[in-house]
C-alpha cells in the first residue's frame, strides 16, 4: 500500500512536515549551517536567522523574544520548568499538578518526589476534566510550581487553565504556573500572557515542523536555572549547539499554521463530527468527553467488547493509522493512566482508540475513516 493511499489519523502523536517548513529547513541548512555562537560571517548569518525565528515565534504568541527559549521539544520544556526550581535546601516546597498530565510532567513529578519534595495531584472527574477548585485547593504557601495542561493529549478535553491562572496568585503570588500546550496550539489560539501562563511547553512536530525541536515560553519575570550545562547558548540558558535550520523550520511551520488556522481547525472539527456521528450510528461505542469542551482534532472512542490492540492492527491492515493513546507511552504494556484517572470500567479500559486529525486532513477523511472502522469492527464482532 502506497503512503498516499494510507489514511493517517494520528496527528496528536506527530505530523508530516509542511512543505514550507521543509523548504525552509533545506534553505537554512545551506546558509545557516554554521555554529551560531561563532564570530565569523557565516556564524553571524546563522545567529541572525536564529533570532529572526525567535522573533517570529514570539510575535505569534504575543510574547517578547527573550521569553522564547528553544529546546529539543515539549518534554524538555516540561522537565526544565518543573525540575529546575526545586532545591534540596528547601525540602518543604511542593509541586501541584493533575493526574492526567502528559508523561513528561508526571515523570518530572516523580523526580520532584524522589528528591524529597511533596507532589500533590488534583484528580480528574469521569469526563476527563480537572476541577478548578480541586486544583486550587492543593496550592499552599509552599507551592513552588503548579502545572496544568491546556488540553489532554489522549481525550482532547480542555482543562480550566485560564480559570486557574486567575486565582492562583491570590493563594500564592510566588507560585510559577506552567502549562503543557503541545496539543493546545494545534487547534486553539493561545496567548500566554492573557491566559496567565507563566511557562509553557511547545513542540514543532505537532504542527508540521521538524522533530527534535521545541520551545519553552518563560515569563520575563522568571529566570530559570540552566537545565543543560556547558556553553552559553540560548540566551545563556541552555548549553549545546543550536539547531538553527530546525528552529527556522519550526517558525515557518507556525507561520503557515497561524495563517491557515481557521480553515484547518474548521476542517478538523467538521471531519471529526462526521466521523463520530457515522460510527455512533453503526457501532456500540462511547466517545470519551463527548459532552465536554474538547480540542477539535482529538477523538477517543471506547468500543464495546472489542480489544483496541487487535482493532488497531486491523485498521492498519485496512489503511488507517491511529493509536491507543499517547505515543510516549504506547510501548508500555499497561492501561492508559488518563483513562484510569477517569475511573473507566476496567472491563473496557483496553477497548479505547485515539483518532486525531491534523493539517493534512481533507474533506471526506472523516467518512472514509468511519467506513474503515465500521467494517473492521463488524468483522470482529
Amino acid at each position: 500500500m502506497k503512503n498516499q493511499d494510507y489514511l493517517y489519523l494520528d496527528h496528536a502523536a506527530s505530523t508530516p512536515m509542511r512543505k514550507s517548513a521543509l523548504d525552509k529547513y533545506i534553505e537554512a541548512e545551506s546558509y545557516g549551517f554554521a555554529n551560531s555562537s561563532g564570530g565569523h560571517k557565516l556564524s553571524r548569518d546563522s545567529k541572525n536567522l536564529l533570532e529572526d525565528s525567535r522573533e517570529k515565534i514570539s510575535e505569534l504568541f504575543n510574547a517578547a523574544p527573550g521569553e522564547i527559549v528553544f529546546t529539543s521539544g515539549g518534554t524538555e520544556a516540561d522537565n526544565w520548568t518543573i525540575k529546575s526550581l526545586f532545591d534540596s535546601k528547601r525540602p518543604n516546597e511542593n509541586l501541584v499538578t493533575s493526574n492526567i498530565e502528559h508523561e513528561a510532567v508526571l515523570a518530572s513529578a516523580d523526580w520532584v518526589s524522589s528528591n524529597g519534595h511533596q507532589t500533590k495531584f488534583a484528580k480528574s472527574d469521569k469526563n476527563g476534566l480537572v476541577n478548578k477548585n480541586e486544583f486550587l485547593k492543593q496550592i499552599d504557601e509552599n507551592t513552588k510550581v503548579a502545572s496544568l495542561m491546556w488540553g489532554n493529549n489522549e481525550t482532547g478535553v480542555v482543562q480550566p487553565v485560564k480559570e486557574v491562572s486567575k486565582e492562583i496568585k491570590s493563594i500564592n503570588s510566588s507560585t510559577l504556573f506552567h502549562s503543557d500546550v503541545v496539543q493546545g496550539i494545534i487547534s486553539d489560539n493561545i496567548d500566554f500572557h492573557s491566559s496567565g501562563i507563566e511557562s509553557g511547553a511547545l513542540s514543532a512536530h505537532k504542527i508540521g515542523g521538524p522533530k527534535g525541536v521545541g520551545a519553552m515560553f518563560i515569563n520575563s519575570k522568571y529566570k530559570l536555572p540552566s537545565f543543560l550545562h556547558g556553553g552559553k547558548q540560548e540566551l545563556e540558558r541552555r548549553a549545546g549547539t543550536v539547531d538553527v535550520p530546525g528552529i527556522a523550520a519550526f517558525a515557518a511551520a507556525l507561520e503557515e499554521q497561524q495563517s491557515k488556522f481557521d480553515e484547518e481547525v474548521g476542517l478538523m472539527k467538521d471531519e471529526r463530527s462526521i466521523f463520530e456521528e457515522k460510527i455512533k450510528n453503526s457501532l456500540d461505542i462511547k466517545i470519551v468527553g463527548e459532552s465536554m469542551n474538547r480540542l477539535p482534532h482529538i477523538s477517543n472512542i471506547q468500543f464495546k467488547d472489542i480489544n483496541s490492540e487487535v482493532l488497531l492492527i486491523q485498521l492498519d491492515l485496512n489503511g488507517l493509522g491511529v493509536s491507543r493513546g499517547s505515543a510516549c507511552a504506547s510501548g508500555a504494556q499497561k492501561p492508559s493512566h488518563v483513562l484510569e484517572a477517569m475511573n473507566i470500567n476496567p472491563k473496557f479500559i483496553n477497548n479505547h482508540l485515539r483518532f486525531s486529525f491534523g493539517w493534512t486532513t481533507q474533506i471526506g477523511d472523516g467518512s472514509k475513516a468511519a467506513d474503515i472502522v465500521i467494517k473492521a469492527a463488524e468483522e470482529m464482532i
